[in-house]
């Protein structure tokens, strides 16, 4: 880039513009056809196995559409929901404070894998620094990723959530377990709890599965006062494709009544836009899962400073 202004003088500008919207046009290409993207060293995987191209949609070889490919393929209007109540993203604490206890009973492969990945990464950062700060945004019951490591004496966990109910999941899973004894909960909201915390403490921070039930993303600034020097961001969430075509998480309350909240399809770029202008670097952004649209998708963003940051660091 420093280049530009030698060789297109006044139009250096224009250029580097031209050459970055490629680029993204690329990227999200990538993206779309379920490809790994590495960004530094910079590297675009090949498609999944098990992905063919015809007719310019792309499906799985050898499977056998079903009515849940149907409705996926057709982005019809979004179906309604089969419950007693209805909860939007601006009433999602009241929604889960219900389901709390019932909360993990939901968990399908689809989910399990997405929490397998999320734990892939931060296994993957222990391994470097085993005396790891985890800061786990709107962690939940903690039982598919925080206990993972429950018997680790090494990782300090500190846990946000504002719902009471969950929080009490969480320290019933945890109880007596290595990891409780480094365990920090606090009862707050993601867009405050930088305010009750020490800026540039941890080396992890996760925002898994939250962004979705949120009526609008966080302040990514915040968050990214609150990472170490080459710390990282995992985030994880719903394809927004598969969020327009099932937007509405049903779960039975703790009566046994059925209740669902309408979630909010959480864009991958838009992610990548705020944590980019927070001055984090995006490492890693790929598909989670098989099909005609992916269930979700996880990205890795690093704080400049640390020893992932430069030439020759691996994404996660």
């Amino acid at each position: 880039m420093e280049l530009l202004p030698e060789l297109f003088g006044s139009g250096a500008g224009y250029v580097a513009g031209a050459i970055l919207a490629a680029l993204i046009v690329l990227v999200l290409a990538a993206f779309r056809q379920g490809r790994t993207i590495q960004f530094w060293p910079p590297k675009i995987g090949p498609k999944p196995p098990g992905r063919a191209v015809a007719g310019g949609k792309t499906r799985r070889r050898g499977h056998v559409a079903g009515p849940d490919d149907k409705q996926l393929a057709s982005f019809l209007p979004a179906p309604v929901a089969t419950a007693t109540r209805m909860f939007e993203v601006r009433d999602a604490a009241q929604f889960y404070r219900e389901i709390a206890s019932n909360y993990d009973q939901r968990n399908s492969d689809r989910l399990l894998a997405t929490h397998m990945e999320v734990i892939t990464r931060i296994d993957h950062a222990r391994k470097m620094k085993p005396a790891l700060q985890v800061l786990d945004l709107g962690g939940g019951t903690g039982r598919n990723v925080a206990t993972y490591f429950f018997n680790d004496s090494h990782i300090s966990w500190t846990y946000v959530d504002y719902c009471p109910a969950m929080i009490e999941q969480l320290q019933e899973h945890l109880t007596g377990r290595r990891l409780y004894e480094h365990l920090s909960v606090h009862l707050d909201d993601i867009n405050r709890i930088h305010l009750r915390l020490q800026p540039a403490s941890y080396d992890v921070i996760l925002l898994n599965l939250v962004l979705s039930s949120m009526p609008q993303p966080p302040d990514f600034g915040r968050i990214a006062a609150l990472l170490a020097p080459g710390g990282r961001l995992i985030v994880a969430d719903i394809n927004p494709a598969y969020t327009q075509a099932h937007p509405y998480y049903q779960a039975p309350a703790a009566d046994g009544t059925q209740i669902a909240l309408r979630t909010r399809p959480v864009q991958p770029l838009e992610v990548a836009i705020h944590a980019t202008e927070a001055g984090l670097g995006l490492s890693e952004m790929a598909e989670i899962g098989s099909g005609e649209i992916s269930y979700s998708f996880i990205a890795t963003f690093l704080n400049p400073g640390g020893p992932d940051d430069g030439p020759g660091a691996q994404a996660a």
